[in-house]
Order: C-alpha cells, then structure tokens, then sequence
C-alpha cells in the first residue's frame, strides 16, 4: 500500500483527523490520525512506515507473520506495531490492522466524545 492510500483510508473512517503536531524539522514529516481527539496511527511520510495501536494478544502473532511488522517506533511495543508500508503486508490487512486500531480507540473514548462525533 502506498502512502496516499493508506491517507485516504484513514481519513475515511468516521471522525478521523490528520494533524501534523511537530514543528522540528526532524519531525515535520510525521503525521498522525486520530478520532476524538487519540491517536489511532502515527505515518512517516519519508520513510513509509506507520506505527498503529494494536490489541496486546496480537503484537507478537502479527510480528512472527509478516517481516513487515516490526517492534512499534518510539512507542509502547505492547500496545502498537511498526508497519512496513512496502512490505509482505497487503493492503487489506494493512486496512484491517487500521480499522481495528481506530476501534480500540473509538470504544476507549468518553461516550458522551462518541456521541458528539455520532460513533
């Protein structure tokens, strides 16, 4: 999957936000989404990879899968993955991977956020 794709696939769930929080030169390529205002999935525009929250059962099945899931970068590895953009992973699990983080998020948020943004 493409940098592009994996934007607009972000973008198209219900809520969700692009912001770029870092003014660092060294980090004005990084670019997060979020829904409600957490963090969902970080994207590194030049290096193409994405760090994406992930169910603790899961992070270790998925890094002994696919050579494109690595140990998350500058995140909790218990709670988030690495994903390789060019890599073994194939665009539907990478947007499977996307939408089960942007769920984790959605069903931790206050529900009256949810109800604000009708999710």
């Amino acid at each position: 999957m493409n940098v592009e794709d994996f934007r607009e696939y972000c973008l198209s769930l219900p809520g969700a936000r692009e912001n770029f929080p870092w003014t660092d030169p060294k980090s004005q390529n990084l670019m997060t989404f979020t829904v409600g205002g957490k963090w969902f999935c970080l994207l590194d525009l030049d290096n193409k990879f994405c760090n994406i929250k992930c169910a603790p059962d899961l992070v270790a099945p998925l890094q002994d899968e696919y050579e494109g899931i690595i140990p998350a970068w500058h995140m909790n590895k218990k709670h988030w993955i690495t994903l390789k953009l060019d890599s073994d992973v194939l665009a539907p699990k990478v947007r499977e991977l996307v939408r089960r983080a942007y769920d984790l998020i959605v069903a931790a948020l206050p529900k009256a956020t949810r109800l604000e943004l009708n999710l």
